[in-house]
């Protein structure tokens, strides 16, 4: 069984990207390792950040960082898309927008 979450899209001033990251992050919260995928991606689908994960244990959690935009609109919408195989509350995942001294700005959680 593999399942699929989405985030909400979250909206980014790309034309002072450098000040910005996201991260897409994903806490196994199952009693068993889990793998799957995760991706950053445009509203049109576009992506621009993705990796994979495998065997994260039960209590531990890993992600994916995107600092670079290559789009050149001054306004970029993003969402964050998380695979995993087993059930979908086997995981908690969120799309994360911090800024150049890494404060959290905004956390969006995945369902």
């Amino acid at each position: 069984m593999q399942a699929t979450l989405f985030t909400a899209p979250l909206m980014i001033e790309t034309a002072n990207s450098s000040g910005y990251a996201i991260y897409l992050n994903v806490l196994n919260v199952s009693s068993s390792p889990r793998g799957g995928t995760l991706q950053i991606l445009q509203l049109d689908g576009s992506e621009i950040g993705a990796a994979s994960y495998n065997s994260v244990a039960p209590g531990v959690g890993t992600g994916i960082q995107v600092q670079t935009f290559q789009n050149t609109a001054p306004i970029t919408l993003v969402y964050g898309k998380v695979t995993v195989n087993g059930q979908a509350d086997s995981i908690r995942a969120n799309l994360v927008l911090i800024d150049a001294k890494g404060n959290s700005l905004i956390s969006i959680e995945a369902s």
